[in-house]
């Protein structure tokens, strides 16, 4: 009874084992994501702008070499325009950038770089 129980239970472990591999997606991209910035606007809110940088796994160790500046200024309808410019090292050959804004309902602005560029990305927020 107990070497039966010993068998069926190898059995199950190795079948969860062999099924859990096949959909582990986290082996194929690294994605790090830089602390939350705030932002104060013109009109005196204070925004959390969140930025995520996902790069192929056996690059993950350059991940922290991506370089991010940010900007924020009025913009012509009263609101704030606000500037994520992104430096991608030749280390990493391509990096996907998400930047988002949860308040105001602005959004997320993406773009995709390849190693040893740089892009910018924008996001409007408007009037509070």
């Amino acid at each position: 009874m107990k070497a039966r129980s010993v068998v069926a239970g190898v059995l199950v472990a190795g079948a969860m084992v062999v099924g859990g591999a096949g959909s582990a997606s986290a082996n194929l991209v690294w994605c790090a994501s830089d602390p939350p910035v705030q932002v104060q606007t013109p009109d005196g809110a204070n925004l959390t702008v969140n930025v995520s940088v996902t790069v192929p796994q056996h690059q993950a160790k350059y991940i922290g070499d991506v370089a991010t500046q940010w900007v924020a200024t009025p913009d012509a309808s009263g609101g704030t325009l606000i500037r994520l410019d992104v430096s991608v090292p030749r280390t990493i050959s391509v990096a996907k950038i998400v930047a988002s804004v949860s308040r105001y309902k602005v959004g997320t602005a993406t773009a995709t770089v390849a190693g040893g560029e740089a892009t910018t990305l924008y996001l409007v927020v408007p009037t509070t």
